[in-house]
């Protein structure tokens, strides 16, 4: 079994139950769920995958720990990491987040590190993006999609897992520390200029891995072509659950708005009150 195909079925599971172009959901409280790292998103996928494909072992990595969900062949062995982004859309369904995610400390990538067996060992890691109703009830978009349409450089991800660093003797006491922490922003799939997955459910792989696949239940909706800042052209096809209305579109430079950002200057936002105090009223005081 190879992770294409175990990626498929993943991507199955959590499709499989679209209602009028919806895949509900149920997420715990956030007061079960213990610490803010515990998200209840990554809850709910990792039960759902647990339920719909028993055969497969499926490792939750816990907190501040990549790739959140390790998944697992119970006969093959086979296995693939997935990160889970969770992206909450506003009352009108569109995504709350922009042209960007908050990758936090963790550069994404298409393979990652987990130790298997006491043995350092790099897997192949997928990324599941799926938007959700403002009532978080159901997914309008989802995306499962190799890590490497994000980023393919590992030896960049790795640089990225010890570019945090920590300040010692800091203050004129010498008494405080400063944590230096990267924080990485890379393409958000689900916004919604990309229409290529606004609303849609999509799974997408690279086309030099298309072999390994059993396209049966699963539809072409587009071809993506990704050039690297060298040049390089990789190219991926996006899978849909059902049959688009449209022939298969051809994609270049989906993420070309992220390109044309520019870098804000920082200022500090200071609290501003009158040039005079207001006239005191004993009767009435002032409210903290």
């Amino acid at each position: 079994m190879s992770h294409i195909t175990i990626a498929k079925r993943v991507f199955q599971a959590v499709t499989t139950t679209i209602q009028n172009g919806k895949v509900p959901i149920k997420l715990r409280p956030l007061s079960t769920t213990g610490t803010v790292q515990d998200d209840p998103f990554d809850q709910w996928f990792c039960e759902l995958i647990t339920t719909q494909i028993p055969e497969y072992e499926v490792i939750h990595s816990g907190a501040l720990t990549t790739p959140d969900v390790i998944v697992r062949d119970r006969i093959s062995r086979e296995i693939i990491g997935i990160e889970v982004k969770k992206v909450d859309s506003d009352i009108n369904g569109k995504d709350s987040r922009g042209l960007t995610l908050d990758y936090n400390s963790c550069i994404p990538c298409g393979q990652m590190k987990i130790i298997i067996g006491g043995i350092e060992s790099k897997i192949k890691t997928f990324y599941f993006f799926g938007l959700i109703t403002h009532d978080q009830s159901h997914l309008i978009s989802s995306v499962l999609m190799d890590g490497d349409f994000l980023n393919y450089d590992f030896d960049l991800h790795i640089q990225g897992k010890y570019a945090n660093t920590s300040q010692y003797g800091h203050g004129p006491y010498g008494e405080g520390s400063v944590r230096g922490r990267a924080m990485y922003n890379y393409p958000n799939p689900l916004n919604v200029k990309i229409q290529t997955f606004h609303q849609k459910h999509s799974f997408v792989i690279k086309d030099e891995q298309m072999y390994q696949m059993d396209n049966s239940n699963l539809f072409e909706s587009a071809k993506i072509e990704r050039k690297d800042i060298q040049g390089n052209v990789i190219n991926y096809t996006q899978y849909l659950p059902s049959k688009p209305n449209k022939t298969t579109q051809k994609i270049e430079d989906i993420f070309s708005d992220c390109k044309t950002r520019k870098p804000k200057k920082r200022t500090a936002y200071l609290t501003e009150i009158s040039e005079a105090p207001a006239e005191y009223n004993p009767t009435k005081p002032d409210s903290f």
